[in-house]
């Protein structure tokens, strides 16, 4: 194959690779930042939670399911001090995925009433 014969191949063909490439990406979503979620202020309505559970656990198993994942439970959580120097927890969540489980840690503001789910 002669160098001009290769170069009218695969100019095009590169071309419209990047054309499809660049048009996949503007179909998927943009990530976005961790969803903030109030505590609920009603007993838990789920049997995973248990009787005990503080507001602190019961915002953070919400906050989990409401990123999709399958929370069976609290692992622990242990009282921290946020950048700001406010009260704030950090509840250990057991997540089931794909057939194991792991740990996923969620961050309770105490002032605010605001869980979030750190990145997995």
């Amino acid at each position: 194959m002669t160098q001009a014969r290769f170069q009218r191949i695969f100019r095009p063909t590169a071309a419209l690779a990047l054309a499809l490439g660049l048009a996949g990406c503007m179909a998927a979503p943009m990530a976005t930042g961790p969803r903030v979620i109030p505590a609920p202020s009603s007993a838990p309505q789920s049997d995973v939670q248990p009787s005990g559970a503080t507001g602190a656990e019961q915002a953070c198993i919400a906050a989990g399911r409401d990123r999709g994942l399958d929370v069976q439970g609290v692992a622990g959580s242990r009282s921290v001090t946020g950048p700001d120097g406010q009260d704030a927890r950090d509840v250990m969540l057991r997540v089931s995925r794909s057939g194991s489980q792991i740990e996923v840690r969620c961050n309770y503001q105490t002032a605010t009433g605001m869980a979030r789910i750190m990145l997995i």
